[in-house]
């Protein structure tokens, strides 16, 4: 079922109240509005979701909340990659009990000095343990290093439960490479900035913080690519890399503030997020936010949930 998903696999946010809990009411409205905005899949728990910010029970929270909420309308995929195998295993087992379709897994973390076999050894506890399908999350500036395209052969060659992978800062080269390296079946996310070269060549889709945001943006984005509209695909792909162009370079003074306010602007009253402490958005950045959702119109989320 996971290798078929194609287009926008929403990387879920995690919402906070002012005291750092979970806001479950904000995350179920989100979640319904997500689906209502066309996206054809979920990934839970991943950086955009906060997962490694959160204990091992939150997380497990989190993830009844969005399964519940979805309720099998489209495939969820829950992110439980964590520094050791025991608490991925734990994590992935109540996933697989609440219904989740799919883990993703990050490459286990912070001792970035592991070895090859080390991290295959890691992956193989959890699918033993599991027997479920795996996204892997390559992501090298997280877990600390590179599962390059050989590795990545390797590492499906030992875990076949491995369907696919996020390719965190993935190219349309990239992702080829990853495909033509990787002999079994393979579903690369890459990113949204190039997502009509890259699907026209065989890329799954994308997992896009900046279109947890924009949502309606990459789902049109898509079916325009299917359809075969060219020109409506190139107008929608320049709009996707305006987006993901102001969230990058303002993520570089603001970090992800820039999410939250994003948030507000598409009307949500998002309490805190990220879950620490992080630098308000100045006026000229608020307004240059605020000035490209609404020359996109999608200021509105009402409007584009209720016409998607």
């Amino acid at each position: 079922m996971m290798e078929q998903v194609r287009g926008i696999v929403l990387p879920s946010p995690t919402v906070f109240l002012e005291d750092g809990r979970v806001d479950e009411k904000l995350m179920r409205e989100l979640t319904d509005w997500f689906i209502d905005c066309g996206v054809h899949a979920f990934f839970v728990l991943g950086s955009y979701g906060q997962g490694p910010a959160m204990t091992p029970d939150e997380r497990k929270k989190v993830a009844e909340i969005v399964v519940q909420q979805v309720k099998h309308r489209v495939p969820v995929v829950v992110h439980i990659g964590a520094v050791d195998p025991f608490t991925a295993i734990d994590l992935g087992k109540h996933a697989k009990s609440i219904g989740a379709d799919a883990i993703g897994h990050v490459g286990p973390y912070y001792y970035a000095d592991r070895s090859e076999y080390e991290i295959i050894e890691h992956f193989k506890m959890v699918d033993r343990a599991l027997g479920m399908p795996i996204l892997v999350y390559n992501n090298p500036r997280y877990s600390g290093y590179n599962i390059h395209p050989a590795f990545m052969a390797r590492l499906v060659e030992t875990v076949p439960n491995i369907f696919g992978a996020k390719l965190a800062m993935g190219s349309v080269d990239e992702a080829m490479a990853y495909m033509k390296m990787v002999k079994a079946p393979f579903a690369p996310y890459a990113l949204a900035s190039n997502l009509i070269s890259a699907m026209s060549v065989g890329v799954a889709g994308t997992i896009s913080p900046p279109l947890a945001v924009t949502p309606e943006i990459g789902v049109e984005l898509v079916r325009a690519i299917d359809a075969g509209k060219l020109e409506e695909a190139l107008a929608l792909q320049k709009s996707v890399i305006r987006i993901h162009d102001i969230f990058l370079r303002l993520a570089g003074p603001f970090g992800r503030t820039i999410y939250c306010e994003a948030m507000r602007l598409r009307g949500f009253d998002v309490k805190m997020y990220p879950r620490w402490p992080s630098k308000p958005l100045s006026r000229e950045a608020y307004n240059e936010l605020r000035d490209l959702f609404v020359e996109l119109k999608i200021i509105s989320r009402v409007a584009k949930a209720k016409s998607a």
